[in-house]
């Protein structure tokens, strides 16, 4: 069972997702919160799997929300879920740990995909949202000093289509080469950089213009 939180100061919003999410067997509401301060309190008392939060909220934003969960509860993970979708709320989402960053105009289908993926501590953006994370990203084009000096051609291959979101499986068949190499490459890459896990890969690559 998904256990989730709930923060959007808008109750109409938190009650139109609790309907599309009641009657899911595996996903649970165990905690709704108007504000940022509370959604924080209810993640400390519930520990749930996803907090899904609005980006503006009284007290905390989602992106400060976002941080704190972070930095005090690891093993909850957070979905922005706004009417915003512009470049920098998204990257600065993303880079206060959020896992993931859905329009509200998305529908119940990428709603529970994206609270899926986020509880199993995966990336979740939807095509819309990696394309203006690709743009920004292709901006940056100079590498990043020592970091990006230290990765193979090879790598900073690999590493591209892992920042755009790709599976070991989907940059296996691009690349033609075996998933056993890919997950070997990207291994090899989250020890360079100095990462352990996809979030912190993309932020620091963000970060330090490696791709």
């Amino acid at each position: 069972m998904i256990k989730v939180v709930l923060a959007d100061d808008h109750e109409i919003v938190r009650k139109g997702i609790r309907l599309l999410i009641n009657g899911k067997k595996k996903i649970e509401i165990i905690g709704e919160a108007n504000d940022g301060l509370q959604a924080v309190e209810l993640v400390n008392n519930l520990k749930p799997n996803v907090l899904i939060t609005d980006l503006t909220m009284p007290g905390l934003s989602g992106i400060e929300v976002a941080a704190k969960v972070k930095k005090h509860h690891p093993h909850t993970h957070v979905l922005i879920l706004s009417a915003f979708f512009d470049e920098e709320n998204i990257l600065k989402s993303f880079e206060a740990g959020a896992l993931g960053y859905l329009p509200k105009k998305s529908n119940e289908e990428e709603l529970i995909h994206a609270i899926e993926e986020t509880s199993l501590g995966k990336l979740f953006y939807t095509p819309s949202i990696m394309e203006i994370v690709g743009a920004s990203l292709i901006e940056r084009k100079s590498l990043g000093g020592d970091l990006g000096a230290s990765l193979t051609t090879r790598e900073k291959e690999i590493l591209k289509h892992l920042v755009n979101g790709s599976t070991n499986k989907e940059i296996s068949a691009n690349l033609f080469v075996s998933t056993r190499t890919v997950d070997a490459h990207r291994r090899n890459i989250m020890k360079k950089l100095n990462v352990h896990n996809s979030a912190q890969l993309v932020k620091v690559s963000m970060e330090k213009k490696l791709v």
